[in-house]
């Protein structure tokens, strides 16, 4: 049986001065998809989730008393900083990774953010680094008696089917009776996808996706990761390669190549750039089998740039893509939306949903966003993203186990889904899901029922 190798090869100094989760983006690995999540953003806020109405609800007595929470996440927790203190019930390392840190690391916001919507929730806090070390800490959670798990991390290269580490453990925490939430990834401008045969048959296959910043970026340059993923598997030999132009684009030099990492993910290109022009290419060679070709899907993720013209459909990332985990996206700031990208295939209901924000659908045709969120207040350094407006929405998960204990996880997630308030074009959506949280809406459905 061959043994995991995703390690998280970013330097937790490198991630403090990135900041929260931005820094997500850049968690490179040495082995299967990168777990992490990360987003920028610029511009005005909408109204956060109304803080003052929690405060009522806290009023009331609903606070997460009795709840039992777990969070997962790679870059360690500060169990000194206020929001946490004295709600800690335990603190686990998996691996090398250290669970007890200093300073306000992605994982300590995720707890504290957790801890904003459900003061009196117990936490169980556990670091990892490897897929391997991620499957033990969920397995450790679930053992815990964990009401709800917070993975607010982002596996880009993992595939969403039981050939996965990463889907695996998350759907068995999912089936144990436990409430697994988690983002939908900060990648949508760095996504492009297309059926096989449309490379296969030259349709696609000399297309330059052409690289930029991420929003508020002024320049490439720095740590380049590109994952090429197909699924279902096929027998054709694909490879991502990465091309500066030279001469004004007259010509294109190849700078790097992917290499295969595991055969239960896809396909890995790093590099660090310098400033210049830069454009990834798919490249098949051989061709796969007659009744393979027209049902896979060819996936390019890059969680630390954008593409110029990017495909977001379909970039929810696993786990929130997992059936059974509750897949969150995050609200977008006002001026800070469609604009950015108007080339972007965006899909129905993005107007209110932050352009980086992960969309579906799934490869199994489920929306893969259940709700939205404001990924504010955050107390890490950085522009917050999906992990933030996940761990705002277990905050609220427990909150509706506290008004109705004994509930089972698909009925918490019926609640966020009936109470959520629409956004954007009517109805459930690909972008939205069934809308943008209300934690006391959720409170008041589940003291109703």
């Amino acid at each position: 049986m061959p043994t995991d190798r995703t390690e998280f090869g970013v330097s937790r100094r490198r991630a403090l001065a990135i900041g929260g989760a931005a820094a997500a983006s850049v968690l490179s690995v040495r082995g299967i998809p990168s777990l992490g999540s990360g987003g920028s953003e610029t511009g005005t806020d909408p109204p956060p989730v109304a803080d003052d109405s929690i405060g009522r609800v806290h009023d009331l007595g609903v606070t997460g008393r009795g709840v039992h929470a777990a969070v997962l996440d790679p870059t360690g927790f500060d169990p000194t900083h206020d929001a946490v203190a004295g709600r800690i019930a335990d603190i686990r390392q998996f691996g090398a990774e250290r669970a007890v840190v200093e300073g306000t690391t992605h994982g300590t916001a995720a707890a504290a953010a957790v801890s904003s919507i459900a003061p009196d929730v117990r936490l169980s806090l556990a670091s990892f680094r490897e897929t391997g070390e991620f499957r033990a800490a969920t397995g450790w959670a679930r053992d815990r008696g964990a009401d709800v798990i917070l993975a607010p991390v982002a596996a880009h290269g993992a595939v969403t089917s039981p050939r996965s580490p990463v889907f695996r453990a998350a759907r068995a925490a999912a089936e144990s009776g436990s409430v697994v939430v988690a983002p939908a990834g900060n990648a949508a401008l760095g996504h492009w996808q297309a059926p096989f045969d449309a490379l296969a048959d030259g349709t696609a296959a000399d297309r330059r996706l052409r690289i930029r910043a991420m929003p508020g970026g002024d320049s490439v340059a720095g740590r380049f990761v590109a994952w090429l993923v197909t699924d279902p598997p096929l027998g054709a030999d694909l490879t991502l390669s990465l091309l500066r132009a030279v001469d004004g684009g007259e010509r294109w030099d190849l700078i790097a190549v992917s290499r295969s990492v595991d055969r239960r993910a896809g396909r890995r290109l790093t590099a660090d750039l310098t400033p210049g022009d830069y454009a990834l290419a798919v490249r098949v060679e051989g061709s796969a089998p007659a009744d393979g070709a027209p049902t896979s899907r060819v996936e390019v993720t890059t969680p630390t740039h954008a593409f110029v013209s990017p495909r977001p459909l379909g970039s929810v990332a696993v786990p929130a893509s997992v059936p059974g985990v509750v897949g969150v996206g995050a609200v977008g700031r006002r001026n800070d939306l469609e604009d950015v990208v108007p080339n972007a295939e965006s899909g129905p209901a993005a107007g209110a949903v932050a352009p980086y924000s992960g969309r579906g659908p799934t490869v199994g045709g489920d929306t893969g966003v259940d709700v939205v969120a404001p990924p504010r207040p955050w107390a890490a350094a950085g522009a917050p993203g999906t992990s933030a407006a996940a761990a705002r929405t277990a905050g609220a998960a427990a909150l509706v186990l506290d008004a109705r204990p004994g509930l089972d996880p698909e009925g918490v997630t019926r609640i966020l889904r009936a109470s959520a308030g629409d956004v954007g074009r009517p109805g459930r959506d690909l972008s939205a899901g069934w809308g943008r949280l209300d934690a006391v809406a959720a409170v008041q459905r589940a003291r109703a029922r």
